[in-house]
């Protein structure tokens, strides 16, 4: 999903994403999608727009996606994965406006990475005993 968007949005996926588009402007069909970052899509019917702009693209270009199963493709489906995508882009443009943001998740992730290395050793540990 979060490749789609970046596809229909017109920028490669190790670029920045492009500044927060300003609620209420006319967007043209033919213009890259545009999101207003600071809100969600239930907060701003501009991005309720991109979102359903997004999810009628997916699905009239499904060709591009041939290892996908059909049932990814319905439309609660593509909702939920929607907003999981969407809210990932907002955090990442947080990041990008905010260095404070983006040491704080980067520390967040390195706790989380930890976590999981030490869940492992444990694991490993009890399966040896056994």
């Amino acid at each position: 999903m979060r490749k789609h968007i970046y596809r229909v949005m017109r920028i490669k996926l190790d670029e920045d994403l492009p500044p927060s588009y300003l609620e209420g402007l006319p967007l043209s069909e033919d213009e890259p999608l545009r999101f207003v970052w600071e809100k969600t899509t239930k907060q701003s019917q501009h991005n309720l727009q991109m979102k359903t702009r997004v999810i009628a693209d997916l699905k009239a270009n499904r060709r591009l996606y041939k290892h996908v199963p059909n049932d990814d493709f319905k439309k609660a489906t593509l909702e939920s994965t929607f907003d999981q995508a969407y809210g990932t882009l907002r955090q990442k443009y947080r990041m990008q406006q905010d260095s404070s943001v983006a040491q704080s998740q980067k520390l967040r992730e390195e706790k989380k990475a930890m976590r999981a290395r030490r869940n492992a050793r444990k694991r490993l540990v009890c399966y040896s005993v056994l």
